[in-house]
């Protein structure tokens, strides 16, 4: 077939204007035509190619296979993919040319470059791994949320060990543990898991009311009982509780006089309220709670032995946040989803920001990180929460500069602080290999070690 000087024109316009690689060979393997990106490609330069026989340059492992090389042989249409030295991953369809009379004339190959899509592919497979694991973070906090058994960290597991074997027991518990360590959870957990959940849970804390108050506001007090008493009296903690809990926060620093009647009343079951003259039994359960060490307390002559021994009969240490870090990550879930409902927002903390979280002392422990997570979510502007957003994060640090730590794990807070930062600004393992100067396998370990998010 002949062409026209136009025909020939158009013809070599499509080609070059090509989405696609395209090769010409004729029936010996001699290369006619390349396109002009064949060098960006196959990492070959076009005169290198042009004009010399692809069984020759396949030999020479340029090609490795050539799908030509393999149609001229077969004379059948041949499909593969190819990665070049250029490492771009290429999927070639050669495809036999004849003529009229069925003779072989050459063979064509066309190449697509799908190293992008790939790159997309393996992206979106780690979206989608990220997101899987996600909901599977969330499924977890609902149960636990349903459940308080599930626990990651083992001090907590035992805590709540204890809780499940004393929730229905009718005795009297002491909560120690530092202040913000979860204390008043414990308490509403152990009254959720009785046979008086359905009754009040009633929560006094015992440093925080005037000790000229603390007698009426604990016993309640008659009407006429004092200047400004109300009409008809009322009713204390006590009687409020009823059949429910009482759970006295800060037990430490309730008066001297008056841990004398209540130890009277944990002995007796009764109290009278103050100006009365009646005897009112007592129905509650009583849970107490300090952040002191009440034998020191003892040996200062500032809280009643008897009295310790009294509240004592079942004691739960609660371990300070920095010796359960296993749970700060579910607790930011926990504590965001609270406050969302509560505010009527729907912000969150990035994967970076939760890992950059988790390795802060919080010295206030759940009560601080609490506050922390309410400021966020009430000062930053957009929905996402991350390491940019927050003012305070250059004023914090995951080691404190009096803090004495081995000096491996030194190293090794101080790396995972540099791999969540630059996995924050290259957020693939391929772009933070890159970047590291690392292999791209090593890139994966330390984003699952550190970031969590593979």
């Amino acid at each position: 077939m002949n062409l026209s000087e136009n025909d020939t024109i158009l013809l070599k316009h499509i080609l070059e204007h090509s989405f696609d690689e395209i090769f010409i060979a004729d029936a010996a393997g001699m290369v006619l035509y390349t396109s002009q990106t064949t060098e960006q490609v196959f990492g070959i330069p076009r005169e290198q190619i042009v004009n010399h026989n692809l069984f020759d340059l396949e030999k020479q492992g340029l090609f490795s296979p050539s799908v030509i090389a393999n149609v001229l042989r077969t004379k059948k249409k041949e499909t593969l993919i190819q990665e070049t030295i250029r490492n771009r991953k290429l999927i070639i369809s050669g495809y036999p040319i004849f003529d009229s009379s069925g003779l072989l004339m050459g063979a064509m190959s066309v190449s697509r470059d799908i190293t992008e899509f790939e790159y997309l592919k393996k992206e979106n497979d780690q979206v989608a791994k990220a997101l899987q694991l996600y909901q599977e973070e969330n499924e977890k906090l609902r149960k636990q949320a349903a459940s308080p058994f599930l626990h990651r960290n083992e001090k907590m597991a035992k805590v709540f060990d204890i809780v499940s074997k004393v929730a229905n027991i009718n005795v009297t518990v002491l909560l120690e543990g530092e202040s913000g360590a979860g204390k008043n959870h414990i308490a509403h957990t152990i009254h959720q898991m009785s046979s008086r959940k359905a009754e009040p849970f009633i929560e006094m804390n015992c440093g925080a009311i005037p000790e000229s108050l603390f007698e009426s506001e604990l016993f309640g007090y008659e009407e006429g009982a004092f200047t400004g008493s109300k009409k008809g009296g009322k009713k204390g903690y006590f009687e409020c509780a009823g059949k429910g809990t009482l759970f006295l926060d800060e037990i430490g620093e309730l008066p001297m006089n008056l841990q004398v009647k209540l130890l009277s009343v944990l002995q007796n079951h009764s109290f009278m309220r103050v100006g009365g003259t009646k005897e009112i039994e007592v129905n509650c359960r009583i849970i107490c709670a300090t952040n002191q060490h009440l034998e020191t307390l003892i040996k200062e002559r500032r809280f009643r032995e008897d009295l310790y021994y009294r509240i004592n009969v079942v004691k739960i240490d609660i371990p300070p946040l920095r010796e359960r870090r296993e749970e700060i990550i579910p607790l930011i879930h926990e504590i965001t989803e609270q406050l969302n409902r509560k505010y009527g927002l729907d912000k969150y903390f990035t994967p970076t920001m939760a890992a950059w979280l988790s390795q802060q002392q919080w010295p206030g422990n759940v009560r601080e990180l609490r506050n922390y997570i309410e400021k966020q979510i009430i000062t930053t502007s957009g929905n996402e929460i991350d390491l940019e957003s927050d003012e305070d994060t250059n004023q914090k640090s995951s080691i404190s500069a009096n803090q004495e730590i081995p000096l491996d794990d030194y190293i090794e807070t101080l790396e995972k602080e540099y791999i969540v930062r630059m996995y924050q600004k290259y957020p693939s393992s391929i772009k933070l290999a890159e970047k590291l100067g690392i292999s791209q396998s090593t890139a994966n370990r330390k984003i699952q070690k550190y970031v969590g998010t593979r």
